[in-house]
């Protein structure tokens, strides 16, 4: 039987969970499964059109319980007219639609747990959370992310799945030097800057502020070019931008970066300075796949992608005396450091390339 799988996002705006999505699809349709997706709509929409991927657009974002419940209708009748087996929930609020559909229809529902685990949330957002563990199997994106599933949740640990989310790791270690050079000319960089980047969306919690104070103690010495990229809260970037401009600090901040594996090769150091434990810490792994001296905060799933010291370095978060500290520590030792540990820093980050993630993804679908 091939099997027909029906993944439900609340959009398909740039981000991580957004790209494991289309990443998925692309994986089941080279296997010879059929991929569906419905979310409500956005920037990566056509990049399933360029593979006759099916997608499905309408408010899945919406957290409107009389939307939501107009929602398991429409999930009912994809499940009818494409004879869906499988429906993959990837966030909360169309999760309780899909639930209900496939309880309705007796279709097999599935989850991937993106939240941020956070054993201190109240009874009300815990209780709504917990759809995301209800699937027949859920898929955790860390090892870190699982023991929170079994912990606050009391799921069974052989029904969450642990999966790294794949990066085609291949793609980020081999940029044209015409895509690295545009980007230079957007920038405006020049071969004296050094270039340390912030990628990842644009949220309080990524820690962009602790980044801004850290290169307020570093700036004055080297010459810097730093980058933001990423979209998100307009607000939030606004308030970035006021701080960067009233400091005149050498942050650009670009929200639509046309490539992202290009940023990584013009950047001399990449920064994950998330003050909140990431769920798998995709940033990490992209930047050790450009062979890129990489620092992160030593909480969350960072922990299992990163070997302090060797492929990368982790300190404290919330810490912009530590995040300087340690920029001109890799500054100072920049050539030595990548020199000797090049090749660890890219089998380090082969060890979460999408063909694993590939092989992984096709072997819990079949065992459903």
């Amino acid at each position: 039987m091939v099997l027909r799988i029906l993944q439900v996002v609340p959009s398909l705006e740039m981000g991580g969970v957004e790209t494991g999505t289309i990443d998925v699809a692309y994986i089941l349709q080279k296997n010879n499964m059929v991929p569906f997706v419905a979310s409500s709509g956005g920037k990566m929409v056509h990049l399933l059109n360029k593979q006759y991927i099916k997608h499905f657009q309408f408010w899945f974002h919406s957290k409107n319980p009389i939307i939501m419940l107009y929602n398991v209708f429409v999930i009912l009748f994809i499940i009818y007219i494409h004879k869906i087996n499988i429906v993959h929930a990837r966030s909360r609020a169309p999760a309780w639609s899909s639930w209900l559909a496939c309880k309705i229809s007796n279709t097999k529902f599935v989850t991937t747990y993106h939240n941020r685990p956070n054993g201190t949330d109240f009874f009300i957002k815990k209780w709504y959370n917990q759809i995301m563990t209800w699937g027949v199997k859920v898929i955790s994106p860390s090892h870190f992310v699982k023991h929170h599933i079994v912990k606050y949740y009391h799921k069974k640990p052989e029904d969450v799945v642990t999966i790294y989310r794949g990066v085609n790791c291949q793609q980020f270690n081999n940029v044209p030097d015409e895509y690295i050079q545009s980007l230079k000319n957007k920038y405006s960089i020049s071969n004296e800057h050094i270039v340390i980047s912030l990628p990842g969306r644009l949220a309080s919690w990524k820690g962009h502020m602790v980044f801004l104070k850290a290169i307020q103690l570093l700036h004055d010495d080297y010459n810097l070019k730093c980058l933001f990229v990423g979209n998100g809260c307009q607000k939030y970037k606004q308030n970035l931008t006021n701080y960067i401009n009233a400091h005149s600090l050498p942050v650009t901040i670009d929200t639509s970066c046309e490539n992202i594996c290009a940023m990584y090769a013009l950047s001399d150091i990449v920064v994950s300075a998330s003050v909140k434990e990431e769920t798998f810490g995709r940033v990490a792994v992209e930047g050790q796949a450009s062979g890129k001296i990489v620092i992160a905060t030593n909480i969350g799933g960072s922990l299992e992608t990163i070997i302090d010291n060797k492929t990368g370095f982790l300190i404290h978060p919330n810490d912009p005396h530590a995040l300087a500290d340690k920029i001109r520590e890799c500054l100072h030792s920049h050539c030595d450091f990548s020199k000797k540990n090049y090749q660890t820093i890219i089998n380090q980050s082969k060890k979460f390339d999408i063909s694993i993630f590939e092989e992984n993804i096709i072997k819990f679908y079949n065992s459903l």
